[in-house]
């Protein structure tokens, strides 16, 4: 701590005595307020960045648009937004005011808006903020175009509505080459076929990288992870801990940006922008659900904004929203027995087992029998589609002037997120003793009992989790500086109770006891409960950070005024998890382990950035960060953007960085595995000798523990990715980008395989004093290596009438060329393009405005997805069914909206208008891939805004 805290100590205070010591006058946000601008006449474009840059605003506009205009100069005190219209006067052009301190200019072609009442504004539907690009780089900028070196998506206020989605993460799972983290996947593991559900949150991740390759942030700002995750999915962001409401706009910048925001944001950045200002009351309540009369949601939110005394301005916000869960039984379509498919039936048969595993005798309670008498445990139809959500948040934001040059900046946001998960009742194979009355004789031998604990019930999952956000900070200027310092708390404090899980032992004390009789004989409920206890478990993230970033104009280039941005950071990250101590002793029939964990650690970072117009079509951004992390030391992450004019209409662009990630707090400690089990296991050479070894047939078994161990020289993860594209803009109505991405990851930290590859990792094995082998014990190591590579499209296309409105058409696109993956050293690489996700997929909607109606339709696209592994033929079952490749899938959306009754905004939205169901014909997925398929089918959202 001492070494990282001298490191960030001396930085700030050096920045705090060259910013602070001088204020100098400025601009302030609000556009009521007067400001003292002294601007030269000449290009509109130098006039334009020269009041950005002393009123301290964003105008954003594509350079063509200002190309070739002039601007009279301005030499006295006007507030900002009186100062943009004299500056535009006589050009042909007006600016669109997106929030309190952000313009976007356009053509004023369009006829005047229809006047309405005063005290009753209402939102243009129709401002577009695709060319709103501030992720990716530190320096402010009057022209934030599309033409930047890396690629960048900017989701707007405009298309969350027109959308229908009422979740942040389902969201972002419908963009192309995102992929979503479902809650019943990351309260699994990562893997369905556990039965513990072990927390919930929701996430994504870009590319298939995985969560700890993305970085999301709030306000170009991180936040602590979601308590209760686990090292094998990494700390997630809680995506359902950040109200859609509350949400401005969504830039996503794809490519490795770890020189700009942290050396681990290998796959880009996911940047979430809350609201900041608005004017009087607002109150919104939607209701939704499906076309079958279930999945019911309701969402109420409330908003507050007014101007403070000297200039300044409040945000409150508060959203409640309620969902209702979705079983599995409540849609025909999800089953383990895949039969209508001309498939298997993949269900687990319960019963007396014979000698090669299959039933002999069904056995379950009768009520759990089909119509031949047998039984079988269906586990799709049990486990969760969607889990039930309750979510409370409150929001504040305090933009107040202190001075002329000086502002404080606060933002509070406090939540509460409750879900509920269900599983399928607890199944596990028993063996009873020839005298247990359920006991059954077979060749001689007691018949092992595959067995459902149906009259335990399913598995209940109940998680809440807490989130505390609190920023507060100064900004200001001094000459041409313009400097922010902020101190930011973070916390996530998580907990997740457990109802239905069958303990090892009670189990074997029931069966030596006879006290739990099998296949539904009249258990009384204190044995259920007895046997089936409730588990708690707790987990905190916390995050503290101090921040501080300066930038200004420096030098001037051929091209134009070259400018800087330098800031660093200082942190501690914080870890705590107290799993139920049933959990901590291996306890659960068939669970994984969870360690206890109270630890922390602290990091810093030192970073700088230069946008410089080498020359008049040249632009290069360079960017260098550099990491300290206690106990890893410290690693510098540049990256180098380019920005070519080649042609008025056409720019080449590409990127260049490197990225590493250290291990995490979890991942420093043993991994959450089947631990403590015995196992008999084909002796090896590199096992001899085993402390038991036992003869069978012609083979020699080895019996020994498989556990797990930590492993504290784990060594940082590394990442090298590159862009290169190209955008076609025509017109100013006009464009198209194409961009190829590479990324390439190494010593990616995976748990080893030691049961499989023995003599691939010595450490793994465990020998007595004689030095015979009686444990196996994995660990994480420094063992993956992944390289993607792919393309990414997007075009827009605007037109605007003065008879028939606006219309606007959008599409993106995502292609994947190359997922290969290594597990370790000694295996071979290999491609799972189109196997675990689809090679291609895409988003396409049209929009139209016609005085007071705005109508957007939009295409949701999914290519096919390959059954199987990579390089092995197409199970058999499939392929005599011919159902090797589950089909692409395309859904519509609808949105209908109307803002002619004054002060009102009544929508309606109509998500997968076709009523389409999902296929899926892998033997483990149940129909149904909840990375990618809703499982509501038609939905139907309603939506009523009130003005005051």
């Amino acid at each position: 701590m001492a070494r990282s805290a001298r490191f960030a100590y001396a930085f700030f205070g050096a920045l705090g005595l060259a910013f602070f010591a001088a204020p100098a006058p400025a601009g302030q946000r609000e556009a009521g307020a007067a400001l003292r601008l002294s601007i030269p006449a000449g290009t509109l474009d130098r006039a334009l960045q020269a009041l950005a840059t002393q009123a301290r605003i964003q105008i954003l506009y594509p350079p063509e648009l200002v190309e070739g205009r002039k601007a009279p100069g301005l030499q006295l005190r006007l507030p900002p937004a009186q100062a943009l219209q004299a500056l535009l006067r006589g050009s042909g052009l007006e600016a669109v005011a997106v929030s309190g301190n952000a313009y976007v200019l356009r053509r004023a072609a369009l006829p005047p808006p229809r006047p309405q009442p005063p005290g009753k504004p209402r939102p243009d539907p129709a401002v577009e903020l695709e060319t709103v690009q501030v992720t990716g780089t530190h320096i402010p900028r009057a022209s934030l175009d599309v033409l930047t070196p890396a690629p960048l998506t900017v989701i707007g206020r405009a298309e969350i509505e027109a959308s229908g989605q009422q979740s942040l993460f389902e969201l972002l799972s419908y963009q192309p080459g995102m992929i979503g983290l479902h809650p019943v996947e990351i309260a699994s593991e990562g893997s369905l076929g556990t039965q513990q559900l072990y927390g919930a949150a929701a996430s994504s991740s870009l590319y298939g990288l995985g969560p700890r390759a993305t970085l999301f942030l709030v306000d170009g700002r991180r936040v602590a992870s979601y308590g209760l995750i686990s090292a094998e999915l990494g700390g997630l962001t809680d995506l359902d801990g950040i109200p859609l409401s509350m949400i401005e706009r969504i830039e996503i910048m794809r490519g490795g940006a770890s020189a700009i925001y942290g050396a681990d944001a290998m796959a880009g950045v996911v940047n979430i922008i809350l609201k900041r200002d608005q004017r009087g009351e607002e109150a919104t309540l939607r209701y939704g659900a499906s076309e079958r009369g279930d999945a019911e949601q309701l969402r109420l939110t409330f908003s507050h904004g007014q101007p403070t005394r000297g200039g300044g301005s409040l945000l409150l916000g508060a959203d409640l929203f309620h969902r209702e869960g979705l079983l599995g039984g409540q849609r025909e379509w999800r089953s383990d027995d895949l039969r209508r498919f001309g498939l298997g039936d993949y269900r687990i048969q319960l019963g007396y087992l014979g000698p090669d595993g299959r039933v002999i005798r069904p056995a379950c309670p009768a009520a759990q029998r089909d119509a031949q008498g047998g039984c079988a445990l269906d586990q799709a139809r049990h486990v969760t589609l969607q889990p039930e959500l309750e979510s409370r948040t409150v929001y504040a934001n305090l933009q107040q002037p202190l001075a002329d040059s000086l502002e404080l900046r606060a933002d509070l946001r406090l939540g509460r997120v409750e879900q509920r998960l269900q599983g399928a009742p607890m199944f596990t194979t028993v063996t009873l003793p020839a005298s247990h009355p359920d006991a059954i004789r077979y060749q001689g031998r007691s018949a092992p009992l595959a067995y459902a604990f149906f009259d335990v019930g399913p598995v209940r999952s109940r998680n809440e989790a807490d989130v505390r956000d609190l920023t507060v900070g100064l900004a200001g200027t001094r000459d041409r500086w313009q400097w922010q310092f902020d101190l930011a708390h973070h916390r996530n404090d998580a907990g997740n109770t457990i109802d239905g899980l069958v303990m090892q032992d009670r189990l074997n004390q029931a069966v030596a006891e006879r006290s739990y009789r099998f296949n539904g004989a009249g258990n009384p409920p204190d044995v259920l409960a007895w046997l089936a206890p409730r588990l708690r478990s707790r987990g905190r993230a916390q995050l503290d950070q101090a921040l501080f970033s300066a930038n200004a104009p420096v030098f001037e280039l051929p091209g134009g005024t070259a400018q800087v941005a330098a800031g660093g950071e200082f942190g501690r990250d914080a870890l705590r998890s107290e799993p139920d101590p049933r959990i901590l002793e291996r306890d659960v029939v068939g669970g994984t382990q969870k360690p206890r964990l109270d630890a922390h650690r602290y990091q810093s970072a030192l970073y700088a950035e230069l946008s410089l117009p080498v020359l008049r079509r040249l632009h290069a951004d360079v960017a260098w960060r550099l990491d300290h992390i206690q106990g890893y030391g410290s690693e510098v992450s540049p990256k180098l953007g380019l920005k070519w004019n080649a042609l008025p209409t056409l720019t080449l662009r590409g990127t260049a960085a490197t990225g590493y990630r250290a291990p995490s707090l979890f991942e420093l400690r043993s991994p959450s595995t089947l631990s403590g089990f015995h196992r008999l296991l084909p002796m090896q050479p590199a096992m001899a000798p085993c402390a038991v070894a036992i003869p069978m047939g012609d083979a020699v078994w080895c019996a020994l523990t498989v556990g797990s161990k930590e492993n504290p020289d784990l060594q940082p993860e590394t990442s090298r990715s590159h862009t290169l594209g190209a955008v076609w803009a025509p017109s100013s109505r006009f464009e198209l980008s194409l961009d190829h991405f590479s990324i390439r990851r190494r010593n990616e930290i995976v748990v080893t395989d030691a049961v499989t590859h023995p003599e691939l990792f010595p450490q793994a094995l465990e020998r007595d004093a004689s030095g015979r082998l009686v444990a196996i014990n994995d660990y994480y190591e420094n063992l993956g290596r992944t390289r993607v590579q792919g393309w990414e499209l997007q075009a827009s296309y605007r037109l605007d009438t003065a008879r028939f409105g606006r219309y606007a058409l959008r599409l993106s696109g995502h292609y994947l060329d190359e997922f290969a993956t290594r597990a370790h050293a000694g295996a071979p690489e290999i491609d799972r393009t189109g196997y675990d996700r689809p090679r291609h997929s895409a988003l396409a909607g049209i929009q139209w405005s016609y005085r007071d109606w705005n109508t957007a339709l939009n295409l949701h696209a999914l290519g096919p997805v390959k059954i199987g592994e990579p390089g092995a033929p197409c199970p058999p079952r499939n392929a005599a069914a011919g159902k090797c490749t589950t089909p692409a899938s395309r859904t519509l959306d609808l949105h209908l909206a109307y803002a002619g009754i004054p002060g009102w905004r009544l929508a309606l939205n109509i998500d997968n208008l076709t009523d389409r169901e999902p296929a899926n014909y892998a033997a483990t997925k149940g129909g149904y891939d909840l990375a990618y398929d809703d499982p509501r089918g038609r939905y139907y959202l309603l939506s009523a805004s009130y003005r005051f």
